[in-house]
């Protein structure tokens, strides 16, 4: 599943490539939307936004809400570029002047007005978003000293997105090692200087993924690992999917377990 720094890179995209524009060509295939074309058609592109692991696309007097799930996928591109055969469901097709943006396999699309945004059963429940560049550190320190989450052990909790948004299951490994604490640990066990730790590295991990398209290492670490022939699964991030592999802090063996049913990796003396 796309993570919060993945949803906001596709932000990105459809942003340079729609927003101000006018809509020209509409295709609405999915049930959830089908017949509405015409809420589309002719209007602007007032604003792209992607909110945890959702996207708002503002157009006309309407809000277009995606959410990808597992196997939902944004693509853009250029009008006069040949498009990729695909085995992926078209839902969405947005087409403007110079760009066509389209909606692959995602389940969860709706149309709404821009005042329910705020009351959406997914929006409403969000945390601070880590994902996103104007997110609050106080906020987000708010949150990991919030005593509604106190009892709960992190490795569950990080995959919350009531918790911190935009965080999923890649990040949670990383923003544990980068914080240096156990996933076993629960919330009210963390001193105030881990309470700040890891308040700052659910930001720049998850930031970090977004500038280097998934990747959470330093950039000249990860090109070095890579010189070397490691794949970019191995070089990408400190622990995730490194089970196996030695440590880059302290060159103890990272270690693979399964915890919210999901895998996680960790380095047992970093995060003792």
């Amino acid at each position: 599943m796309p993570e919060g720094p993945e949803i906001h890179r596709a932000a990105q995209r459809l942003r340079n490539a729609l927003e101000g524009s006018i809509i020209t060509h509409v295709e609405c295939p999915y049930v959830t939307i089908q017949g509405q074309e015409h809420r589309f058609l002719g209007n602007q592109v007032l604003s792209v936004e992607a909110r945890s692991k959702a996207m708002l696309i503002h157009i006309g007097e309407d809000v277009l809400y995606s959410h990808n799930q597992l196997y939902g996928r944004w693509t853009v591109q250029k009008n006069s570029t040949k498009s990729k055969k695909t085995n992926r469901s078209l839902r969405l097709k947005l087409q403007n002047e110079t760009h066509t943006a389209c909606l692959w396999s995602a389940t969860d699309i709706q149309l709404i007005e821009p005042w329910e945004i705020e009351g959406h059963p997914y929006i409403a429940k969000l945390g601070p978003d880590v994902a996103d560049r104007d997110v609050n550190f106080d906020d987000v320190l708010k949150q990991v000293q919030n005593p509604k989450f106190s009892r709960r052990q992190l490795s569950h909790l990080l995959l919350d997105q009531g918790f911190l948004a935009g965080v999923g299951n890649y990040l949670r490994s990383e923003i544990l090692h980068s914080a240096r604490i156990s996933p076993s640990r629960k919330l009210n066990t963390l001193s105030t200087t881990e309470q700040h730790n890891l308040a700052h590295s659910a930001i720049e991990v998850t930031q970090l993924a977004f500038d280097q398209r998934g990747v959470t290492v330093a950039k000249e670490l990860y090109e070095l690992l890579r010189e070397n022939g490691l794949s970019r699964r191995q070089a990408r991030h400190h622990v995730f999917t490194r089970d196996g592999l030695d440590c880059h802090e302290c060159n103890s063996r990272i270690v693979h377990t399964r915890m919210s049913g999901r895998r996680l990796d960790f380095c047992p003396s970093c995060q003792n």
